[in-house]
Formats: C-alpha cells, sequence, structure tokens
C-alpha cells in the first residue's frame, strides 16, 4: 500500500483525496516541496459534473430559506481535520470543492441564537436538545459553480515551537519561528445555503446564521480575520408582505405630512388675508373666504373660522350683522 506522498499530485483531479493521499508527508527539510505540492492541489479545477450536481441539489430543496453568502477573508475550516502535513481542510468528499458543512453552519446560528438572547423554547424548537430533534435543518452550503481558483496558499507560524509542543521550555525571544503552509479557501467565493423546515422556523432560523455568519465568523482563526462572511438572505413571503405594508404606511405618511405642509401654507395665506381685511367689504369678501376655509382640514379650519370671528367682533360695522356672522359661527361648530 503507498503512504501519502507516493502519490503524485500532478494529474490529479479531486483536491481532497490530493490532499489526503498525495501531498507529502511533512518532514523537516522538506517545506518547499510541500509548498509546490499545495500549489499544485489549490490549482485542481472543478469537476464538470459538478455543476450538474449543484442543480439537482437546487431542485430538491425549492421551498427551503435561501441564502448567498460571499467570503470577505480566508476561510479555513476543518483545520484540525487529519492530515499528512499536519493542517487539515474540510472539502466536499463527492467533488473535493470548498462546501460550508451542515454541522458547523447549525452551531454557527446557534451560537447567534445565544448571543442575542433568544428565548429557550425559541432555541429548543429550531436547534432541539438531547430529548428532541428541532424542525429546521442546516443544510451544507454548496459552492456556487463558475468559480476558479478556489484555494489558496497560507501559512500560520508558530513563534514559540518547543514551548507549544510540549510545554518544556519557556517562550523567549530567540525562539526560532516555525511556519507552517496549508491551505484555505480564498476570499470572494460565493456559497448557497438552504435552511429547511416550517416557513417561520426556518426565515427565524435563517436570520439568525445571517447574523452569525456576518458577525461571528465560520470555521477557525476567526479572530484573525477568517471566516467572514457577507451574506445577501432571500426573505420569506412573511417578511416580504411585511416590508410591503411598512412601505405603503411610509408612502401613506410621507403623502399625509406633504398634504399637511401644503395646508399649514394656504392656512397662513388666509390668516393674513383676515388680518388686512376690510370689514366695510365682508360681505363681498366673506363668501370665497369662508369657501377656503372649508377646504382646510378640522384642526385649521376651525383655528382660521375663529380668527376671522375674532376680526369680524372686532369691528363696530360687523360685529353686530348676526347674518354675516353666522355662517363664520357655523364653521366652528362643525369643528366641534
Amino acid at each position: 500500500m503507498r503512504l501519502p506522498g507516493q502519490f503524485p499530485v500532478r494529474g490529479a483531479s479531486h483536491a481532497g483525496h490530493a490532499l489526503a493521499r498525495r501531498v507529502a508527508v511533512k518532514v523537516g527539510g522538506q517545506e518547499d516541496a510541500l509548498k509546490a505540492d499545495l500549489k499544485a492541489v489549490a490549482s485542481i479545477r472543478v469537476p464538470p459534473v459538478y455543476e450538474a450536481a449543484f442543480q439537482r441539489w437546487q431542485k430538491a430543496l425549492p421551498d427551503a430559506a435561501r441564502l448567498e453568502a460571499t467570503t470577505r477573508g480566508p476561510l479555513a475550516v476543518g483545520l484540525g481535520n487529519p492530515s499528512p502535513f499536519e493542517v487539515g481542510l474540510t472539502l466536499h468528499h463527492t467533488y473535493g470543492v470548498p462546501y460550508l458543512p451542515g454541522s458547523a453552519l447549525k452551531g454557527l446560528a446557534l451560537r447567534a441564537a445565544w448571543r442575542n438572547g433568544v428565548p429557550a423554547d425559541v432555541v429548543r424548537a429550531i436547534f432541539g436538545d438531547t430529548t428532541s430533534a428541532g424542525f429546521v435543518t442546516f443544510w451544507d452550503g454548496w459552492l456556487v459553480p463558475g468559480q476558479t481558483d478556489l484555494l489558496q496558499l497560507d501559512t500560520v507560524t508558530v513563534h514559540h515551537p518547543q514551548y507549544y509542543g510540549d510545554g518544556g521550555e519557556w517562550p523567549t525571544d530567540f525562539d526560532d519561528p516555525n511556519p507552517v503552509a496549508f491551505l484555505s479557501v480564498r476570499p470572494g467565493l460565493r456559497f448557497e445555503l438552504r435552511v429547511g423546515g416550517p416557513s417561520e422556523h426556518a426565515a427565524y432560523a435563517a436570520r439568525l446564521l445571517e447574523w452569525g455568519l456576518t458577525h461571528l465568523g465560520l470555521g477557525g482563526k476567526t479572530n484573525a480575520g477568517y471566516g467572514g462572511f457577507a451574506v445577501e438572505r432571500e426573505k420569506s413571503e412573511a417578511e416580504r408582505e411585511a416590508e410591503r405594508v411598512a412601505a405603503e404606511a411610509a408612502e401613506r405618511e410621507r403623502q399625509a405630512a406633504e398634504e399637511a405642509k401644503k395646508a399649514e401654507g394656504r392656512a397662513h395665506t388666509l390668516r393674513q388675508r383676515i388680518a388686512g381685511m376690510n370689514p366695510g367689504k365682508a360681505k363681498a369678501e366673506l363668501p370665497p373666504l369662508l369657501k377656503q376655509i372649508d377646504d382646510l382640514p378640522p384642526p385649521l379650519r376651525r383655528e382660521t373660522a375663529q380668527l376671522l370671528l375674532e376680526r369680524l367682533q372686532g369691528d363696530n360695522r360687523t360685529k353686530g350683522d348676526k347674518a354675516l356672522l353666522k355662517p363664520v359661527r357655523a364653521r366652528l361648530e362643525d369643528g366641534e
């Protein structure tokens, strides 16, 4: 049986198999050979059958909540996986491409629920517990087809290898750093995610997952900028309906505010006319003035009619004319 490193990397068509069986076992002094093998693995293309598999996966989950997540930095899921060169990477078992394991996504969404104070009964309904399963299924996130250069050569440097190895020596500034080459998923790759279950539960879980991917990150080395995503979530029917209702309410408020502003402008003009009117000509000026007052909203209508009444009652020529004052008083009674 051949050991890892005894198969040539050149000609490999499956990155996962190449990492496990073809890359040379890490040996001191052969770091350059390891890097060359890793670069060769990173150049392996997506198999031609992958796109058809992706489409079958999409068709199998038509009713699941959908998200699209794009890596903002490097992604390192499965660093602790067994590997002949000490640093692992999670790749799809069948197609050898990066993917987001459903178990990791579920764990991330659960962390998001804890961080946001989601009630325990809601957490149990979505994620389940040791006595019952949850209502929601977090499917694996699949790489969106058509993308190239999926992997990149990366390095993690252990500055105090002896201290972190067996702890036999305390770290000092005289230790020799030990750079370790490994592969990570490059920034800018798009993944499609699906969350299944009852629509309300799945939509809520998708929002938690969106928050986790955006604020917490997935995989290892998140404190070093790995695992962050920019997420676009397909909104549920209930969310779209709520947004439509909110947009209509906002439009109504905008129109009402605009109408109120216009009405205030008309009322201001009427107040100026009332202040400058000639009571001696009130019989001629009153009908068109009352008609414009009638077009105002009730609060402004009453305020303006009160101002007109006070103006007429304050002049000796009109204060005793009951026929003249009657229609003005009628506007005040209508406004009550």
